[in-house]
């Protein structure tokens, strides 16, 4: 016989529906068709900087980067809202998402599911219920929530009683408003697949699932658990790190495999990153959200993401503060500014550059960065780089906005050489650069399309003479144009 599933009880007629309670079977959710994976970026993954940055990270700003990076969704952590914060609050938010096309994933809470009955019970449970209203208010379908810790002096067994107690009347109330719960696998008394399991089971609810969270087991086997509880998944985040039982500290995500499982309990829904890992989040996000992308489209992972055996990627820029880099020395310079963790060169009359007193390396190495041209019509980004003891650049978008090539081969400029190529690039685009650096070759990519592939045996490399010259051994410039970098990277070869 076929198991009565959720899914298809929701899917009977509505006089079924009126007629009788919601009844929860305890089999996993059914999907028709195949696995469909949503990614979005959860707002916890710059928690410092909606808290302590100068000024904070606004939920406007948070959204805008969401759009620049591709993504479908944002997960609106409910902590960096104010405790007070009114509906017409959130229809600004609910506003702002949609005039950039992102969709609001879902929001989260923080709560505790195992206090006994009393005063701190029931304010947990209006805690939870409040924002469910405003969930529906701002448009996200789903939520999460905790379990919670065994209470001091409790046992196991009244703690899922109690917890199971709270998901039932919330998971009641949020649907009738159309909401998800989804109990993340998140410590305490949930800290193991068969306790959390237990837990979702009991729960007479359709509208209760799992927040699956793939950094949270610290099991023996963390994916074969993670797998587990698949099949129950309403939302998941997915993290950069995991840490199985025996590992002393935070290993590498395998994304390949967790997307894997996912699709394995034919999931469909969204895929949330939530980083948490050490490295700026301004520097490591963009980079695992193109690391996804790929997956979920089906692909391996793109070449910027290091294989197993392969040299380390390293930050060149923290989206911070300048660090190691210096403004250039051009006359009629710019002002050069570092914001929301982009590195901006304003118009200048001429160049506006910055320049690094070391390059990380003079041959056999890679470099990735990301530019956009924000104001103005001619070069955005001018990377001048060593290729050995001699220094060439490549530019993007001179002479007028479109040539795109490296200056100098055997004395002529990109405008004129076997590299030149005409492009356009709209203001306010990103776009991702690669450029590679070998004993033969020069090569280079803009969003994974070859632009150069240039044999050096036998030519004359060199800088176009000029003030660009001061962009020696390493660094960036524009011409009479405004730019902004970010995830500047490189890596030995």
């Amino acid at each position: 016989m076929t198991p009565f599933s959720r899914r298809r009880f929701l899917s009977a007629s509505a006089l079924a529906v009126l007629a009788a309670p919601l009844v929860r079977a305890a089999e996993p959710f059914l999907h028709a068709g195949g696995p469909r994976l949503r990614l979005s970026v959860a707002a916890y993954s710059f928690r410092d900087q909606f808290q302590k940055g100068t000024p904070p990270l606004t939920w406007e700003q948070f959204i805008d980067h969401c759009a620049e990076w591709g993504v479908d969704g944002a997960e609106l952590t409910s902590y960096y809202f104010p405790k007070d914060v009114t509906d017409a609050r959130l229809i600004e938010v609910k506003r702002h998402a949609h005039l950039r096309g992102v969709s609001i994933s879902g929001t989260a809470v923080g709560n505790t599911f195992t206090n006994p009955p009393g005063e701190a019970r029931d304010k947990e449970i209006a805690g939870v219920k409040q924002w469910i209203d405003r969930a529906v208010i701002l448009g996200a379908p789903h939520i999460r929530v905790f379990a919670g810790a065994l209470p001091k002096g409790g046992n196991l067994a009244d703690a899922k009683k109690t917890c199971i107690e709270q998901l039932e009347e919330c998971g009641d109330y949020a649907g009738k408003h159309g909401i998800f719960l989804g109990i993340e696998n998140h410590g305490g008394i949930v800290a193991e697949p068969n306790d959390l399991l237990d837990i979702l089971k009991a729960v007479k609810s359709p509208w209760v699932g799992i927040n699956l969270d793939t950094g949270n087991f610290h099991t023996e086997d963390p994916y074969a658990d993670l797998a587990r509880i698949a099949p129950w998944a309403v939302n998941v985040q997915i993290k950069a790190e995991i840490r199985p039982k025996a590992a002393k500290t935070d290993e590498p995500a395998d994304f390949a495999r967790l997307l894997k499982i996912l699709r394995d309990a034919n999931y469909q829904g969204w895929v949330a990153l939530e980083y948490e890992a050490k490295e700026d989040p301004w520097v490591a996000v963009p980079r695992h959200l193109g690391t996804l992308k790929q997956l979920i489209q089906g692909g391996a992972a793109p070449a910027a993401t290091a294989a197993a055996g392969e040299p380390a990627w390293q930050s060149l820029f923290n989206g911070k503060d300048l660090g190691k880099w210096k403004e250039t020395d051009f006359a009629g310079k710019g002002v050069v500014d570092v914001k929301d963790g982009q590195l901006i060169l304003e118009v200048g009359g001429d160049l506006t550059g910055v320049t690094l007193p070391e390059p990380p390396a003079k041959m056999d190495y890679e470099v990735e960065f990301t530019a956009m041209r924000v104001q103005g019509d001619d070069f955005f980004c001018g990377f001048t780089f060593p290729v050995g003891e001699t220094h060439v650049t490549l530019v993007v978008g001179g002479w007028g906005g479109t040539v795109t090539g490296i200056s100098n081969i055997n004395s002529q400029s990109a405008d004129e050489n076997e590299t030149t190529q005409f492009k356009n690039y709209k203001n306010g685009q990103w776009y991702q650069f690669r450029v590679k650096v070998t004993k033969s070759k020069i090569e280079a990519w803009i969003d994974k399309e070859q632009i150069v592939n240039l044999d050096t045996e036998g030519k004359k490399l060199e800088m176009r003479v000029g003030e660009i010259e001061s962009s020696k051994p390493f660094g960036f410039a524009t011409w009479r144009t405004k730019g902004a970098l970010k995830d500047i990277r490189w890596r030995k070869l």
